[in-house]
């Protein structure tokens, strides 16, 4: 595999364990408020980094690090991912998966196959096929019931996770917070995470929309957290 991005170490990419992070290039979404735009839009203007790299500095480190995550972009997309992953588990490293759910054919592979040992779930709006539109600019109809079918599996998998969203006052408030929370009751963890419009963004006129404030994010938790089994705020 090739990637576009490399943090040799993260205290907080995998719960609780010291990791490594890479970031491979490609998403089938154009979420409005994305802030990955070279890596969505022009990889080719990012270096790259190869896998014997990325391999190699595991290897080196292994006695100080615990885990892989990867992240992107969206890294179900890449048919090699398993390959890669085969490389890291030999390592005895966790993998930590941060996905969309679009490709449920992929998780389904990886959780059997034990390759994955962590996900962490972009949930993008409640769970209502215009709802996901406006806030993924998604068209086609079959990605947003692969979600559904990925939600479903990720759930009833022996595998740690978490569904986490990121809360854009343009496109989500209190009842739709409320909405997805009713959705995903049960769950095992749930994170709340701030909307950033200090940098360049997918679609300009999201620059202009304000951030809640703490204790707006603080209410939303609030109403919701007892839906599921643990909650988290990054505000």
């Amino acid at each position: 595999m090739i990637f576009k991005g490399f943090q040799k170490t993260s205290l907080i990419e995998y719960p609780g364990k010291i990791a490594s992070i890479v970031w491979v290039a490609g998403c089938n979404f154009r979420c409005p408020f994305c802030y990955n735009l070279d890596l969505v839009l022009n990889p080719e203007k990012l270096d790259s980094i190869t896998e014997e790299e990325v391999i190699n500095h595991l290897k080196e480190n292994k006695k100080w690090i615990d885990a892989l995550a990867i992240t992107g972009g969206e890294p179900t997309l890449h048919e090699d991912l398993p390959d890669f992953i085969k490389k890291v588990k030999e390592l005895n490293l966790l993998v930590e998966i941060e996905t969309n759910g679009t490709n449920p054919a992929m998780l389904d592979y990886l959780i059997k196959n034990k390759l994955v040992d962590y996900i962490a779930f972009d949930i993008k709006a409640p769970l209502i096929f215009e709802e996901y539109k406006k806030a993924t600019r998604i068209i086609n109809k079959k990605l947003f019931e692969n979600i559904k079918k990925s939600i479903s599996l990720v759930m009833n998998s022996n595998i740690d996770y978490e569904f986490r969203i990121t809360v854009v006052p343009k496109l989500h408030n209190k009842e739709k917070l409320i909405q997805i929370a009713k959705q995903l009751k049960g769950i095992k963890r749930f994170c709340l995470q701030q909307f950033k419009n200090d940098v360049p963004l997918m679609e300009n006129s999201f620059k202009n929309v304000k951030p809640y404030s703490k204790k707006e994010l603080e209410e939303f938790y609030n109403e919701i957290k007892d839906y599921f089994k643990e909650c988290k705020l990054k505000a």
